[in-house]
């Protein structure tokens, strides 16, 4: 009888052990997820905002694109809160020769997406790859250091010429579980 009591004994608290040791390696798992969603998400942000240039584009409609275009709403389909122009690679020796490009940052239905647009110019049937880089966002939101020192939401100014590049810029990004960040790019 003290045997079986001993084993019981036992039994319960291994079984707790191993309950508290999954209990934690999934949170662990969960955490190590989020953050490293985050990270790549800023290091893919940083990158575009390092390579950008001052190099308009064309819609389908022959309407220039702006080097840099932000609007805080959507539009259409394809659109982006944020859009710009990207240089290419020369004689790189991974990605070896690469013209500029567009990409662009959306938010839609709490969720944040690259749209990559496979050539420069459009036409009627060009398409952007759109991908998923983090969802369970409650905000994002882009704005733009006018040279009157004034942060806006939108860029290029009203008349402004599309190849100028603001003199900053500034990226909130906040989750649904409360987390948020907020960085800074300056030219």
């Amino acid at each position: 009888m003290v045997a079986v009591i001993i084993f019981a004994f036992i039994s319960v608290v291994s079984y707790r052990i191993i309950t508290s040791l999954v209990t934690t390696k999934e949170v662990a798992g969960a955490a190590q997820t989020k953050w490293g969603d985050l990270s790549l998400l800023m290091s893919n942000f940083g990158g575009s905002w390092n390579r950008v240039i001052p190099l308009v584009a064309r819609d389908q409609d022959g309407n220039i694109l702006p080097a840099v275009l932000g609007s805080p709403k959507l539009k259409g389909m394809y659109d982006s809160q944020l859009e710009l122009t990207l240089s290419g690679f020369v004689g790189d020796q991974v990605y070896g020769t690469s013209p500029p490009k567009r990409v662009g940052y959306r938010f839609y239905n709490g969720s944040l997406y690259l749209v990559t647009w496979p050539a420069l110019n459009r036409v009627l049937s060009t398409q952007p790859v759109i991908d998923l880089l983090i969802g369970n966002v409650q905000l994002f939101e882009v704005v733009y250091l006018y040279p009157d020192n004034q942060w806006r939401d939108s860029w290029p100014p009203v008349g402004g010429d599309p190849t100028v590049l603001p003199t900053g810029i500034k990226f909130t990004f906040q989750l649904k579980t409360g987390e948020k960040i907020e960085r800074s790019w300056a030219l």
